[in-house]
């Protein structure tokens, strides 16, 4: 079950919006019946045995998940554009806003627990038809009415929970909202980190070219110096200028991809391309995974998940609107009444004798509505069905995805370790075939074969330590890291501000009190 404090951090700092939220848990802490089905327990969770273990270490169990995933990288660039976007970022923007009016949305509901007072005045100039007074001896000539007072509409008593059941699904609909802020962060701070890491891989492999271009045209121009001497023939400069002229054709489709990179990552941070362009023009090493990371157990998913989260919040906001439903089909006790002062000049208005009021209590019990109660608990209790099923299919799904990216992980670590001893080896083989071709001991097709693998291998090099950092992304972000309760305390205080509540910092954060 969600930790009930953080339903009292939100609506502290949204106060302004349920003014009578005191009252509201006053009463809605008074024994009383309420109709419905409670939500059903989480079920079991995933046992250690849930996930396949991965063939090579790399991944521990032990270790708690780090919130802050991309600190491991130590890149102190990309910490800063995750800052820019977690300030900036609209999606982020837009869900705190999705926040503030869920629990605004719970103040309107916890109001139906109270009666509404309203306070109006009256004039009229009123003239009756004397075909209904005449017999009984009443004056007909026109009149005036001035009147005032206070007037109270039908209030339904809450005798079967109905209320307190809008109320408990109104705040698991809030609580989902702060779950799919954590989501949004989440996904949020993956996009910054993946798109980063693409745009340092692009650049590496833009490094790659670039050298192994310089190299060709060096092959090139020795072996024009040969053809132009008669030692080559026209066929061996052609394949070396066709190596040449491959590579450098290479080297377009890559900017582009480094400039749709820095657009992508200027986007989520709340920029335009040009104000990150400079900052990211230069290229850097691609970050280094770390030798461990800590992925806790598949139980953990429960709570670390937001979209787990999520799920649960809806299951018990559907469960909830069960006794909603069921409640429509017993009696209703309503209380209505008013007290006014009415007179017929204006002077009168100030006579107590004058006053008029009307209280009283109304029963309403459905005798015949159609069946349409019936469908609608019938309704409410498959949606609640339905709810449940997407809930285990949420946990099943978030283990099978903790599962897979564990494996990637561990194995794209150890394709950086393989990739890295084939690119030494082809490097030492380049650097035999060249200075054999120096020495005229083999051919240019020689030569520019091995050039070829060598730079092949450097490619491959660098696309296995970009896939290891992109599938640490994948990992922390299916093991539900980048949030933490820092980052909604945060959120709460932003709230706070924008509805005009003036809070101590750490204050909404830590305290549990209304």
């Amino acid at each position: 079950m969600p930790d009930p404090r953080r339903y009292e951090r939100w609506l502290r700092a949204a106060r302004v919006f349920t003014c009578g939220g005191a009252l509201a848990s006053l009463v809605l802490a008074l024994p009383s019946c309420k109709v419905g089905p409670d939500a059903p327990p989480a079920g079991d969770a995933p046992p250690a045995t849930a996930v396949v273990p991965p063939s090579r270490p790399g991944v521990s169990s032990d270790a708690a998940v780090a919130p802050r995933w991309w600190e491991l990288l130590g890149d102190p660039q990309l910490d800063a554009l995750i800052a820019r976007a977690d300030a900036n970022n609209q999606s982020l923007a837009a869900a705190l806003g999705s926040v503030r009016a869920a629990y605004a949305g719970v103040g309107v509901s916890e109001s139906e627990l109270w009666p509404t007072l309203g306070l109006g005045a009256q004039y009229a100039r009123t003239q009756t038809n004397i075909a209904q007074l005449a017999a009984s001896g009443v004056n007909p000539d026109p009149y005036n009415l001035f009147a005032y007072g206070i007037g109270m509409p039908a209030w339904e008593i809450d005798l079967w929970g109905s209320v307190r059941r809008q109320v408990e699904a109104a705040k698991a609909d809030a609580e989902k909202q702060v779950d799919l802020l954590r989501d949004a962060l989440v996904s949020v701070r993956a996009q910054v980190g993946s798109t980063y890491l693409q745009l340092r891989t692009l650049q590496a492999k833009r490094e790659v070219l670039s050298k192994n271009i310089e190299v060709f045209t060096k092959s090139r121009d020795v072996v024009k110096a040969r053809f132009d001497a008669g030692t080559v023939t026209g066929l061996d400069l052609a394949r070396v200028e066709a190596q040449l002229d491959a590579a450098s054709a290479q080297l377009p489709q890559v900017d582009a991809g480094i400039a749709s990179a820095i657009a992508q990552i200027a986007s989520l941070c709340g920029a335009h391309p040009s104000d990150l362009a400079a900052e990211l023009a230069a290229a850097k090493p691609i970050p280094a995974t770390p030798a461990l990371v800590g992925v806790g157990l598949p139980a953990d998913l429960l709570e670390r998940r937001p979209d787990v989260r999520v799920a649960r919040q809806e299951l018990i906001s559907a469960t909830a609107r069960i006794g909603v439903a069921e409640a429509a089909k017993l009696p209703q006790l309503s209380i209505s009444g008013n007290f006014y002062i009415a007179a017929n000049n204006i002077d009168g208005l100030g006579e107590i004798a004058n006053k008029a009021y009307s209280i009283g209590p109304a029963l309403w019990l459905p005798l015949f509505t159609g069946g349409q109660i019936d469908s609608q608990i019938a309704q409410q209790k498959a949606l609640a069905d339905a709810a449940l099923a997407r809930y285990r299919g949420t946990v099943i799904d978030a283990v099978g995805d903790l599962s897979a990216t564990t494996s990637d992980f561990v194995e794209a670590r150890e394709g950086v370790r393989l990739s890295g001893s084939a690119l030494a080896s082809a490097q030492r083989a380049l650097s035999l075939a060249e200075q054999q071709f120096d020495a005229g001991v083999t051919d240019i097709t020689t030569l520019l074969d091995v050039q070829r693998q060598e730079l092949q291998a450097a490619d491959a090099e660098v696309n296995a330590r970009g896939a290891a950092a992109q599938a640490l992304v994948a990992l922390c972000k299916a093991l539900g890291g980048g949030w933490g309760e820092a980052d909604l305390d945060r959120a709460a205080v932003e709230t706070a501000k924008n509805a005009g509540v003036e809070i101590a910092d750490g204050a909404s954060a830590t305290e549990s009190k209304p």
